[in-house]
């Protein structure tokens, strides 16, 4: 058997890394020597970064006046306020935990019950996330990209949702202090008189 020359020997590790490397590639932000920002995309190409623009008046934001399109009723600060508005500008929404029974209340760590688990949906890219998504270098919130949402789950009562997830959603739910908001789902049966 004859050995390669070294040349071609370290050509074909380097092929072999770059073919790993493509594979596990991502859109990167970079700085140029001058201080001016770029996006490396994953099939090295590049271009300037523009960042992202809201037709929002982020300076308006003052803590607990939240803007009529997010859920009221809590108390939030400013900072989580920019969160909420730049995530639902984006397009994501939340839909709380529900209980499948009135044994599953909120509060109740039974194993034995189940629950409908909270998760997040994005309107505008119709992907769904577990996880609440997270703020990337160039300003878009990623999730989980699950594939869709769930289905009911034993294990108990979830945690108190965050003041994100409250502000994301609709209805249902605890306040994030654990406050019930909602009625039981079922109502108990009066005694039948004869």
């Amino acid at each position: 058997m004859k050995s390669l020359p070294l040349t071609q020997l370290i050509l074909a590790l380097l092929f072999i890394i770059s073919i790993q490397n493509d594979s596990n590639a991502q859109n990167q932000i970079a700085f140029l020597p001058d201080g001016t920002k770029v996006v490396l995309y994953a099939d090295k190409t590049w271009d300037y970064f523009e960042g992202l623009s809201y037709e929002f008046d982020f300076n308006q934001l003052q803590d607990n006046q939240i803007p009529d399109f997010l859920r009221q009723g809590i108390n939030v600060d400013k900072t989580a306020l920019k969160i909420a508005v730049e995530m639902y500008l984006q397009g994501w929404r939340y839909t709380m935990p529900r209980p499948k029974s009135n044994q599953a209340r909120w509060g109740n760590k039974d194993g034995r019950t189940t629950w409908w688990p909270g998760y997040w949906y994005n309107e505008k890219t119709q992907e769904y996330s577990r996880k609440t998504p997270n703020k990337q270098g160039n300003g878009y919130y990623d999730g989980d990209e699950q594939a869709d949402k769930p289905f009911y789950e034993y294990g108990g009562s979830p945690s108190y949702p965050s003041r994100i997830q409250w502000l994301l959603s609709s209805k249902h739910g605890v306040k994030p202090n654990g406050k019930v908001i909602e009625k039981p789902i079922f109502k108990r049966r009066s005694s039948m008189q004869y």
